[in-house]
């Protein structure tokens, strides 16, 4: 379920964020909670791989979120 919670909120997050019509702070929120959804899929299937990339993505989206504000 959480996966899929993952999924749910980085296509919304994509999509808000590609429609440039000022609600990227709503995407960047969005892309964070998906990315750390599946940060915890990932560490409990323990996909080291999967890991890294949405531990990376997850600070990505941090860091979106710090310069967007």
């Amino acid at each position: 379920m959480l996966a899929w919670i993952g999924t749910i909120c980085g296509i919304v997050g994509s999509v808000v964020v590609a429609a440039n019509n000022g609600f990227q702070f709503v995407g960047y929120i969005s892309f964070l909670i998906g990315a750390l959804a599946c940060l915890i899929t990932a560490i409990k299937r323990k996909e080291n791989s999967g890991i890294v990339l949405w531990g990376f993505f997850t600070a990505v989206n941090v860091m979106g979120i710090y310069n967007y504000v």
